[in-house]
């Protein structure tokens, strides 16, 4: 695979690029979509970014590039440099589960697009059967599966401890406060677990916007918001229980992969994928269930070593199986 590699992303940080960066030879490139903008605002940024990008990928030449979907505009752009570039270019369509759903599903030349890139990956096998019942081509379509990011586990420096008002131990709930979270769920988990802080990041605005009841909270909950990225790796490193909930199947959590990475014990749904993923690791709970989540919170910080290092096990483990079977998978078509 060259090194000669970019990966764009019109979104702020994500934890798969980084994490697959050192192993695809890809430099990562974020370009900032706000999550609260009107749709008139949203498109004026997306022809600045793509402008943006093109500049990028002209100054820079790279023979494969590597884009995040849903923002199917990105592909255009990525796709018009390879018909113009001089030598021979690859484009990788890294699609997220919204590219599944309306209306990224049925945007304007979003099947055209994809039906010419080089590679289109989805997550895991439910959203490859997704693509599929959508009628993507079968000849580039590839799973190719977080994997856990390495060399993160480690003492906490106490830049998290300074920005957190909550005595230990912690449950760490990293999210977004998207509609498949459940953070209702969660708050009465709280209430079941008095001895336990829960953290729940993300945006309070979302939280609202999606229902969430975030504005009467047990006195165990804190809502730090988004936090800078040093500030939020130490406050994983400094985690007793790393919780990853969803209400879907289907859906891979990010969060999952850090608990492997950060070795931290996790708790997550008991859905086929997650299960399938990380069961081996986690305690597993029933997502709309608060005396389930309480449960298993206390299950995974009595069992803290255990499972502390049954989570930095499997993050190697699936790291060798993701080397040798997806991402060959994926090389052999960019060769």
């Amino acid at each position: 695979m060259s090194r000669d590699a970019l990966f764009i992303a019109w979104t702020g940080f994500q934890r798969r690029q980084i994490s697959m960066a050192p192993h695809c030879g890809f430099e990562t490139v974020f370009f900032a979509v706000p999550r609260h903008t009107s749709r008139l605002a949203k498109l004026l940024l997306y022809l600045r970014h793509g402008m943006e990008t093109w500049k990028l990928l002209r100054a820079r030449g790279p023979a494969v590039v590597w884009v995040q979907l849903p923002q199917v505009p990105l592909l255009w752009v990525a796709l018009a440099y390879r018909m113009l570039s001089k030598h021979t270019v690859r484009v990788v369509a890294d699609c997220h589960n919204a590219q599944l759903r309306p209306p990224w599903s049925s945007f304007p030349l979003a099947r055209w697009a994809l039906r010419r890139a080089d590679v289109v990956l989805v997550h895991n096998d439910a959203m490859h059967s997704a693509a599929l019942e959508l009628g993507w081509a079968t000849q580039t379509l590839r799973v190719l599966e977080d994997v856990p990011p390495q060399g993160m586990s480690g003492p906490p420096s106490g830049l998290a401890r300074k920005v957190i008002p909550l005595g230990k131990p912690w449950v760490v709930f990293p999210g977004s406060f998207a509609a498949d979270e459940p953070v209702r769920e969660v708050l009465e988990a709280a209430r079941l677990a008095p001895e336990l802080g829960f953290i729940l990041t993300g945006a309070l605005q979302t939280a609202r916007r999606n229902g969430h009841p975030v504005d009467s909270l047990p006195p165990n909950v804190v809502l730090p918001g988004f936090l800078p990225t040093d500030v939020f790796e130490d406050l994983l490193r400094d985690a007793d229980v790393i919780l990853g909930l969803t209400r879907f199947e289907g859906i891979q959590l990010s969060v999952c992969n850090e608990a492997l990475g950060f070795a931290r014990p996790l708790v997550t749904a008991n859905t086929s994928v997650l299960r399938t993923l990380f069961g081996q690791a986690a305690v597993l709970v029933d997502a709309n269930d608060p005396a389930s989540i309480a449960q298993g919170c206390r299950q995974a910080f009595a069992e803290s070593p255990a499972r502390s290092m049954a989570s930095a096990e499997l993050a190697q483990t699936r790291l060798v199986k993701w080397l040798q079977g997806p991402l060959s998978a994926v090389k052999l078509l960019l060769r």
